[in-house]
């Protein structure tokens, strides 16, 4: 019989959590736009203990180093949205670069003016 309590214990405070996280995630969707180039790494870890990891709002923060030190490292920090934003727009650059450079049969060259 204990087993069944804690069963059915483990059961409700699992359901507990999804609801949280489900309440959470609606909450998330208020969230205003962060400015996260200006905000410090507290404010950042702040800011993301709020929202679920895919949220488009998220901040993500990489270390580069600088070319010629060991040392020295640059932080920089965007939103998911901003990261997904440049890759989509220097692939859609790509894209255009290598359809400009087809070679077009019957062009002088290949390369037709365009």
């Amino acid at each position: 019989m204990k087993t069944i309590r804690s069963g059915a214990a483990i059961i409700s405070s699992i359901a507990l959590m999804l609801s949280a996280g489900a309440v959470s995630a609606n909450d998330a969707t208020d969230v205003e736009r962060p400015d996260a180039p200006k905000m410090t790494l507290a404010e950042i870890r702040a800011f993301n203990a709020k929202l679920p990891k895919d949220h488009r709002y998220y901040i993500v923060c990489k270390r580069e180093g600088t070319t010629g030190s060991l040392v020295k490292a640059i932080r920089t920090c965007q939103t998911r949205e901003d990261i997904e934003r440049l890759a989509r727009d220097a692939q859609d650059g790509t894209r255009e670069v290598m359809d400009r450079a087809r070679v077009q049969p019957g062009c002088p060259g290949g390369l037709c003016p365009g």
